[in-house]
């Protein structure tokens, strides 16, 4: 993004609180009044943050909340880190796919559900869109979007995902063509997770799992369910669709290990909109579930950006655990060492991984990686490594 150094817009706003009660929801035309408003402060703000020294950050904030208002820059401050958490090289693509299907379930309505290759493509070409309207226009405003970036900005649910209290919401019909295999069949306690929808609460999923009586029993019967095409397959404005992601979730508050194996299945998966989730799950698992992951890893037959995200779960557990820290550092670096050249992929997400470890004493394994060619520098870069060199 092209560094703003203005901080003022050039017309004033006007103070855009959401609505006072749930159920209100501006009309179309204010809501895109606000919309516009909302992305010029969102721009700015991720401008103070990324740009401006800490000495200096406050005063730009105050700054902005004298045009905006607290309320307003409280949200968009709010919605930068939110959008930013959870997400990085490793596990970028399941996220957004999961908010995109979110966003579907909520407020779809009567568009077109897009598979993740189409939901990802499309992605590209809308940013690409709107960065060229951006970097072509001068100042503060960008100009106003295309024909063909305004439909695919619906499409994707661009602003519903950003500023979903602005928006009634809009369940979407299953469409009397949708295939998917059939789900199976649960019993209680397991049924309840069909209920659950879109709100992927884990507070909820913690708190069922302390009764460990209740719902260990049911440990087999929960990894069916996190595995279920039927489900994962599902259409996303049925609740039963999302059940999956709570399965998946309660069997990492069980700590069953023993699932760790088959649930790399989901690894596999072409719409693929949970994979990211396991990466908490091997931790909150244990030590147990580590074997697994170093088999994995060490499969040159699996993709690389699979095989990364297993080293997320490998870099998680030494966070869990650490006393097990220096052993899993070390084990990377031996296997980064002895990596062969055509696995640059791979071998890039080991440097990112040993880099945001902060693991130092692999300094001279990389160096050397970087000097042998072994490193994809589309993914990670000597420059971006951080060792204190």
């Amino acid at each position: 993004m092209k560094h703003r150094q203005q901080l003022v817009p050039r017309r004033k706003p006007q103070p855009s609180a959401p609505p006072a009660r749930r159920a209100e929801y501006p009309t179309p035309q204010e809501r895109e009044r606000i919309i516009e408003q909302r992305d010029e402060l969102m721009l700015q703000a991720i401008g103070v943050l990324v740009s401006t020294s800490e000495s200096t950050r406050s005063q730009h904030i105050e700054q902005l909340m004298q045009e905006y208002g607290p309320q307003e820059v409280a949200l968009a401050l709010d919605k930068f880190q939110k959008g930013t958490a959870g997400r990085d090289l490793l596990t970028d693509k399941p996220v957004l796919y999961r908010e995109y299907r979110r966003a579907f379930a909520r407020f779809g309505g009567q568009r077109r559900f897009l598979s993740r290759p189409e939901q990802e493509d499309l992605g590209v070409e809308y940013m690409k869109l709107a960065a060229t309207r951006q970097f072509k226009s001068p100042g503060l405003f960008i100009g106003l979007p295309s024909q063909s970036e305004r439909e695919w900005q619906d499409l994707l649910l661009h602003d519903q995902r950003n500023w979903d209290n602005l928006f009634p919401p809009d369940t979407p019909p299953r469409p009397a063509n949708w295939n998917s295999p059939p789900a199976g069949v649960y019993a209680e306690p397991a049924k309840i997770l069909l209920e659950w929808g879109w709100d992927l609460d884990n507070d909820r999923i913690a708190r069922q799992a302390q009764n460990t009586a209740k719902w260990r029993p049911t440990i087999p019967e929960l990894a069916r369910m996190a595995l279920d095409e039927g489900l994962l397959e599902g259409w996303p404005g049925e609740p039963a669709s999302w059940a999956p992601y709570h399965a998946l979730r309660m069997l990492g508050h069980l700590r069953a290990h023993e699932q760790a194996g088959p649930l790399l299945a989901l690894l596999d998966r072409q719409n693929d909109w949970l994979s990211d989730q396991l990466i908490p799950v091997w931790a909150q698992m244990g030590l147990k579930a580590a074997p697994v992951l170093w088999g994995y890893l060490g499969d040159l037959s699996r993709p690389p950006k699979q095989r990364g995200l297993v080293l997320g779960g490998l870099e998680k557990l030494a966070e869990a655990f650490p006393d097990e820290r220096m052993e899993i550092i070390n084990e990377l670096i031996e296997r980064l060492q002895a990596a062969p050249v055509d696995d640059a992929k791979m071998n890039a997400y080991m440097v990112f991984v040993l880099n945001r470890m902060g693991a130092t004493q692999a300094k001279a394994v990389i160096e050397a990686a970087f000097e042998h060619g072994k490193i994809d520098p589309k993914i990670m870069d000597k420059e971006s490594v951080d060792f204190n060199w």
